[in-house]
């Protein structure tokens, strides 16, 4: 799977990614209350994460630090939820 580079204006910036990681949209299975847990069952390096929620099944989380870009989520994703894109933080390189 090709991921998209940055744009021209994240490159003006400086904002230069140094690698891909796992960025988790609103389509997650989680987020229509049906549990699912298969990026974090398939993910080599454990950076995904569930955060238990009172009446609703546990959030998807990622740890950016510990996310390498694999791209395995991304073909588990039953709804197609999961892209890879920048990270969020400078510190996650």
């Amino acid at each position: 799977m090709e991921t998209q580079g940055p744009s021209r204006r994240a490159l003006f910036r400086g904002q230069l990614l140094s690698r891909p990681v796992a960025i988790i949209g609103d389509g997650c299975f989680a987020e229509a209350g049906i549990v699912c847990r298969s990026c974090g069952d398939c993910c080599p390096e454990s950076a995904i994460r569930f955060r238990p929620r009172i009446g609703l099944p546990p959030q998807a989380i990622v740890n950016e630090a510990a996310c390498t870009g694999c791209g395995e989520c991304v073909g588990a994703c039953p709804g197609e939820a999961i892209t890879l894109g920048a990270a969020r933080r400078a510190d996650a390189s």
